[in-house]
């Protein structure tokens, strides 16, 4: 008995040991980084208490992930219905691009058009004002 009562009381300090070192040097690649040997020196007690914070340190990091995934869904979202007006405003573009080119088309039609009604209208006028000066003449004749 008097053997098993040493092992306990040994185990003990190393328990008591390893979480006083584990309390003071407490560094996420300390805790990561736990050997064989350092989990097989735990008690029971100690092991359960070694899950208990790990776990919890666990849930935190993973709620925190929940809020920074809930976050960027929502940024997410937001971008998407920008992409989604700024896609409608460049189809809203090109409509207008294409309507200012059948404008543009239409103009010059028209343009052209005018040109030729003016290079008519010149033609009549300097017929009208050859028939005057022959009227012109007639008359002087008479």
């Amino acid at each position: 008995m008097r053997k098993n009562q040493c092992k306990k009381v040994e185990n003990s300090k190393n328990q008591n040991a390893s979480f006083a070192l584990k309390d003071h040097n407490s560094t996420p690649a300390r805790e990561q980084n736990w050997t064989e040997n350092e989990f097989d020196k735990l008690t029971e007690v100690g092991f359960r208490r070694w899950i208990i914070t790990s776990s919890s340190k666990l849930k935190e990091h993973v709620l925190t992930q929940c809020k920074e995934a809930k976050n960027l869904e929502k940024r997410l979202d937001k971008l998407l219905t920008r992409i989604t007006s700024l896609e409608k405003n460049m189809n809203d573009l090109m409509e207008l691009k294409s309507t200012a080119k059948e404008l543009c088309e239409a103009y010059t039609s028209i343009n052209s058009r005018i040109d030729q009604v003016e290079e008519r209208i010149s033609e009549t006028e300097d017929q009208l004002n050859e028939i005057k000066r022959e009227d012109k003449i007639r008359e002087k004749k008479k």
